[in-house]
């Protein structure tokens, strides 16, 4: 006790303490919570989608689609909402992908309603219309991309249970849920509805709503399916990708042509290209923020009230 009494110690101490804090941002601290605690609600039906035992199997059923919701606790009023779409291929991965729920609990700690969503895989053999081929890849592709609406229609017409705000809806896609969320972003809200014409939207898809979003974060995915698509009343628009993606279907090409389309179109966007990153930039820092940060901010910019 005597020790911090002695002449000089308050400057000491300050610069001890500036020291240690330097020492842990450089060995990468975890990133602060939000105001709010959060509340997880596991494994609510957003939907329905057809499945099949395998890619000749005429015996459709429909199975139950899930996602997780992450609410901040005694966050006042209605809240902005996120949904957030893992990558993977289109062939695995789901809404408890290390990183989404990361996230998701970091965005509801900031006082949005964040909502974590499953898709249809390869492995479920969804149907596709004919003119996308009987690959069940490609199948899978568009089924992702009908989910990801089916979802976002489910968050809008249950705004009032989940405490959101229906006008104020974003979207992130991360890898395989970037290219699944720039198709549902950007197109219109009756593309997309069902697997097609001879599979109508069933009634707990929440046919009639509208599955349009006010923001969307694009990670580390493409948009080359949907260049023919963009316009000027694309929603605000965040593009992340590293310069080292050299991946078949998310070259950082694709990044950087998107971008170009959305100056071209004027939409409202932002462009990071991560230096040194691959496929997958989780890690990636724009002037000491982290990816968490920026898009936090971004989506302040145009969700929070």
């Amino acid at each position: 006790m005597t020790d911090m009494l002695r002449p000089g110690w308050g400057r000491r101490a300050l610069v001890l303490m500036l020291s240690s804090t330097l020492f842990l941002l450089l060995l990468g601290c975890p990133e602060p919570a939000g105001p709010y605690s959060v509340r997880v609600t596991r494994d609510v039906v957003y939907g329905a989608g057809y499945v099949s035992e395998g890619p000749s199997d005429p015996d459709w059923e429909l199975e139950d689609l899930l996602l997780d919701v992450y609410r901040p606790v005694d966050a006042p009023g209605t809240r902005p909402a996120i949904l957030l779409v893992h990558g993977g291929s289109f062939t695995e991965g789901s809404k408890e992908k290390e990183e989404i729920v990361e996230f998701a609990r970091y965005f509801a700690s900031y006082g949005y309603v964040a909502f974590a969503m499953s898709y249809r895989l390869a492995e479920d053999y969804p149907p596709a219309p004919a003119y996308w081929g009987a690959i069940s890849l490609s199948s899978a592709v568009h089924a992702a991309i009908v989910d990801v609406k089916a979802a976002l229609r489910f968050i809008r017409a249950n705004a009032g249970t989940f405490g959101v705000d229906a006008g104020q809806i974003g979207l992130l896609g991360e890898s395989a849920g970037a290219i699944a969320g720039v198709a549902a972003a950007v197109t219109e809200p009756d593309e997309y509805a069902s697997d097609g014409p001879e599979f109508p939207i069933p009634e707990q898809n929440n046919p009639g709503i509208s599955p349009a979003v006010r923001a969307y974060v694009h990670l580390w995915g493409t948009a080359f399916h949907v260049l023919d698509e963009l316009d000027s009343q694309d929603p605000p628009t965040m593009i992340v990708h590293g310069d080292e993606d050299d991946e078949f279907f998310t070259p950082v090409i694709a990044a950087r042509t998107f971008n170009t389309l959305l100056n071209l179109f004027d939409v409202p966007h932002v462009y990071y290209e991560a230096e040194g990153f691959g496929h997958g930039a989780w890690d990636y820092r724009e002037d000491g923020n982290s990816l968490k940060r920026l898009i936090l901010e971004f989506l302040n910019t145009y969700l929070a009230k």
